[in-house]
Order: C-alpha cells, then structure tokens, then sequence
C-alpha cells in the first residue's frame, strides 16, 4: 500500500487482518465497525471535501496491529496460556484481573487466537488533565489496586508487570450512550457528543491487563523467586543491585505498586517516562499516602510490607480523612490553571458538584462496581 493511500485514510496491512476475517468475526457474534467490513468505501468521499477525520470510518483502531474494538476488545496472539489466572472467579468483587470470555481460534492457523476481552480505556484518560476531580476517586482507584494485587498474592500469583499502562478501567459508567473506541467525545453511532460524567455519581472498575509474565508459584516448593529483569519498571532496587540473582516476586509487585502511587498519583500530573519523581512537582492533597509508599518501596525487600500488611495500614489511613479531605479536589494547584479561572470557574464548579454529591448521598469512595457483564458485540 502506498504512503499515498496511507495518508488518505485507506487500510493499512494491519487493518486489512481485521476486514478479511470480519465476516467469520460476525458468524460468532462481533461486529466490527463500517470501516472493516469487506463491502466498505470511505465515507469522506462523498464530494463534500470534508476532513475524513469528520465521519466515523475515518478513524482508525488505535493498535490495529493486535487489537480490535468490537463492543468487545479482541486481542490478536500467538498463545493464550499466559492470559491470566483465568481460574479465579470473574464474580468476586476483588478480582482485578481483565475477564477473558472467549477465545477463538483462527481458522487459517492452529497456533493463532482472538481472545475476548471487555473494552476497556486507560485509567488515565488521555483527553483530560486529571484522571480524578476529588481525593476519594483517587482512593477509591488506590483500594481496587490494592484488593485485586491481595487477590492475586493470596493465590500465590505475582502479576510481574505492574505499571502504569497496565492497568485499565471500564469507563461506559461515565458515558450516557456507548463511547466511540477511538473518539471518546463521540458517542459509538457517531449521531451525539458527550463528556464523562463523575467517577463519584458513576462508579467505575479498574483491571490489570497483561499477564504474559503473571505466574503462581508453589508455596511447598519453598519461597519464591525469579530472576530480575522482567516488567517494564527498572528501578526495582533488587534488579540494580544484584541482577543476576533471583528475587521474591512478590515484594517486587508491592515496590512497583508503591512506586506507581508516588510517580502518577503523589508526584506529578502526568509522568508518563521513566524519571525519578524527586524532580517533579510534589502533589500535598496526597501526603497522607506518603508513610506507605515509603514503606512499599524500600530498597531492602525484605523490609517492605507484605501486600496484606499494606491493605490494612491503608484502610487505617483512609479512617483518618475527613469529610472534607475526601471531597477535596485531587490537585488542589494544577498548574495548567490560571488564578482567574481556578477562582472564577473551577473552584466554584467544584464546590457545586460537590455540593450535589453530598444532597444526593453519593460516598466520597466510591465501592467497587460488579464485575462487567458478557454482552457480546
């Protein structure tokens, strides 16, 4: 294909997967948009000579090359041994781990599969500034981590690959009609517009994804260990200092769990790179969280809580906040704002919605939705 035809909005290889199997895709129940049907001609053509980027079909799947949106997301693999403790129940309200409700093997390949996922998005949002309006959202985001990693751990499962893009969210709570997968301000249809509503009045779950390096370990065979490296989070301490030996997996899931809380949620608004959050701007309405994730980030593993230890020092922590601490906003200064409309605006419009939270008795942390259902695309 041309860099032409490229530009222009065609298919790329990659996409050209999803369009020649979207027929046998139907047979089982998943649609795929109008974009990877075999009859599709793109709608930008129709003489107007409007952008294509103005019609739904314009838009392509973000990671075509691997996964595809069809109500469902279906990730494209070579193997699906490794997908995740799928022995866990998918009805326990602490399972974390993203539900598999299918998978399909391709008919042109014995070794090739779809699996069959929820559509998920980033726990961070990447249209917006801030992933949460007020602290409680922020806790209530923390505590889910916390329970799914306890689950795991209880089961002698170490995830292996805790990170920052591995962790996902069910965001169709926020959303009054079905999100578009590539353009989240439109709606699936493409006929309306809309933004999130509030995390507090919609409460919403968050999943760990990618469990190609997720492995349980026998406890009888004696204590747990596995050779640094693996994950994508290199400042393990153990990985540095002693790189050829092998480490409690456990103690390293707690490390990066504490230290995604003190680069996303304690040290910065947005540090997506690998940079050591001493150098970034300190966010105060999170302190509270400080004495923990010290703890959870030791050099010494030895030294750090076991994950049990970690949930029950954290729900003593959030014993301690107040009403009005919870209601606060998750950062107080963001410094995207101006003075006149943190003071005119934003301020205000937080008072307001909270002010509506509080009349209609939505708790400040929200409890974890139920697991999502099995509808099909």
């Amino acid at each position: 294909m041309s860099a032409t035809s490229r530009f222009s909005g065609d298919l790329n290889d990659a996409e050209s997967f999803w369009r020649d199997h979207a027929s046998w895709l139907q047979e089982r129940g998943y649609q795929l948009r109008p974009r990877y049907q075999p009859d599709w001609k793109p709608s930008w053509l129709d003489g107007k000579k409007r952008s294509r980027f103005e019609y739904e079909d314009g838009h392509r799947a973000k990671e075509a090359g691997h996964l595809m949106d069809a109500l469902r997301n279906l990730r494209r693999t070579h193997g699906h041994d490794q997908e995740g403790p799928r022995f866990l129940s998918v009805d326990d309200p602490h399972n974390h781990c993203v539900p598999i409700y299918e998978i399909l093997q391709l008919p042109e390949d014995d070794h090739e599969y779809l699996i069959i996922m929820p559509f998920l998005t980033p726990w961070w949002p990447f249209w917006c500034d801030l992933p949460f309006s007020t602290i409680g959202e922020a806790v209530s985001f923390i505590r889910q981590l916390f329970e799914g990693v306890q689950l795991l751990h209880k089961n002698h499962i170490a995830h292996n690959g805790i990170k920052h893009d591995n962790i996902m969210v069910d965001s169709s709570p926020l959303y009054r009609r079905l999100m578009h997968p590539t353009e989240p301000r439109r709606s699936y249809d493409w006929r309306s517009k809309g933004s999130p509503r509030s995390i507090t009045r919609h409460p919403v779950k968050y999943y760990f994804i990618d469990f190609d390096l997720c492995r349980q370990y026998n406890p009888q065979a004696g204590p747990a260990r596995e050779l640094p490296g693996y994950g994508g989070d290199r400042s393990v301490p153990e990985f540095e200092v002693h790189p050829e030996e092998p480490c409690d997996p456990f103690a390293v899931d707690v490390y990066r769990l504490g230290n995604f809380i003190r680069r996303f949620l304690m040290s910065s608004q947005q540090v997506f790179d690998d940079v050591d959050a001493r150098d970034v701007k300190v966010n105060h309405a999170m302190e509270f969280m400080s004495g923990l994730v010290i703890d959870m980030t030791q050099e010494d593993p030895s030294k750090r809580p076991s994950i049990d230890h970690v949930v029950m020092r954290f729900e003593e922590t959030v014993k301690g906040l107040s009403f009005f601490k919870l209601r606060s906003r998750f950062w107080p200064g963001f410094s995207r704002e101006s003075f006149i409309a943190r003071i005119l605006w934003i301020i205000p419009r937080h008072f307001l919605s909270q002010v509506i939270n509080v009349l209609g008795r939505y708790p400040a942390i929200s409890p974890t939705p139920p697991p999502k259902g099995r509808r099909r695309g």
